[in-house]
């Protein structure tokens, strides 16, 4: 009985010192490299941190990519943060992952698989209040695409999910508690 109230102090010691945890949303660019003829997609994102020490963190990122051509893709992404900075406000990070993508095209699905690193600088208030703002550059893979493509396709490549290297800036606010 006393060991399992050693174990009990013990993991409530280490969710106690785990750290903040940070929810949020943001708006940003993304411009993939088979696609840089074109202009850059708008991205919409959500995502919640979680401190694991006092400077790393594990992160997810969910983000709809919104295409000129009106389609959406949907990327899911797992991240690794480092707080790089000793200042209690301005947090330099850097960051790496993976993650899945999703895109449906009208005429089938298009999903991938991408790698992303990259650098961010975060604001954080003493009440809670964070924003920052990121620069993501990464390589994505395509798994499986539509088998059966629209005449349309030989006469305009449409701006959608690409194998190529992309590059993404977003701008977000959260709250850590």
């Amino acid at each position: 009985m006393v060991r399992l109230a050693y174990l009990a102090v013990f993991l409530l010691a280490a969710t106690a010192s785990a750290g903040p945890v940070t929810v949020g949303a943001g708006l940003g660019i993304t411009q993939d490299q088979a696609n840089s003829g074109q202009d850059p997609n708008s991205t919409l994102s959500a995502f919640g941190r979680i401190m694991i020490t006092h400077r790393f963190g594990a992160e997810l990122d969910l983000m709809k990519v919104d295409t000129q051509t009106g389609y959406a893709a949907k990327v899911f992404t797992g991240l690794a943060v480092l707080d790089i900075g000793d200042n209690l406000h301005w947090v330099p990070q850097v960051f790496a992952g993976l993650g899945y993508d999703s895109a449906n095209v009208g005429y089938g699905d298009i999903e991938g698989h991408h790698f992303e690193g990259g650098l961010g600088l975060e604001y954080r208030a003493d009440g809670g209040f964070t924003v920052g703002a990121r620069f993501h550059i990464g390589g994505r893979s395509i798994d499986s695409s539509p088998a059966v493509y629209p005449l349309a396709c030989c006469l305009y490549e449409p701006n959608t999910l690409q194998a190529s290297e992309y590059r993404s800036l977003d701008a977000y606010a959260g709250i850590r508690f």
